[in-house]
């Protein structure tokens, strides 16, 4: 009897740890002098989708996303890169490890500066 009891206790600890999802915020922060078109791509178990933002100078754009409350400091992980194409026409791709490296500090928003673009152009 014991044997079945501490049986189905971890199930229902692995359930629970398992089952458990949040609901959380991230955002995108257009921090340059210039209006920018940002291609989120998010990869999951559905597939792929891409979702396209406009931002004027200043501007913040937002979306929500669930996953396990075990990751909750963690960045949206079905966003695996961010494409940003200014209108001056540089054009930056940030991989999902860029990304991380981007968040480190706000773990949910994503600013994109200046340097960034500058880099972009002169590469």
């Amino acid at each position: 009897m014991e044997k079945i009891k501490n049986s189905a206790l971890v199930f229902l600890s692995i359930f629970v740890l398992t089952a458990c999802s949040s609901t959380y915020w991230a955002s995108v922060k257009n921090s340059t002098d210039e209006h920018l078109l940002l291609k989120a791509v998010f990869k999951s178990e559905y597939g792929t989708q891409v979702m396209e933002m406009p931002l004027k100078s200043g501007e913040v754009n937002v979306w929500q996303y669930q996953q396990s409350s075990t990751e909750a400091k963690t960045m949206d992980k079905n966003l695996t890169s961010l494409e940003i194409i200014s209108k001056s026409g540089c054009h930056i791709v940030f991989t999902k490890e860029e990304i991380r490296k981007k968040v480190e500090d706000t773990i949910r928003q994503i600013e994109i500066l200046s340097n960034d673009l500058n880099r972009a152009c002169v590469d």
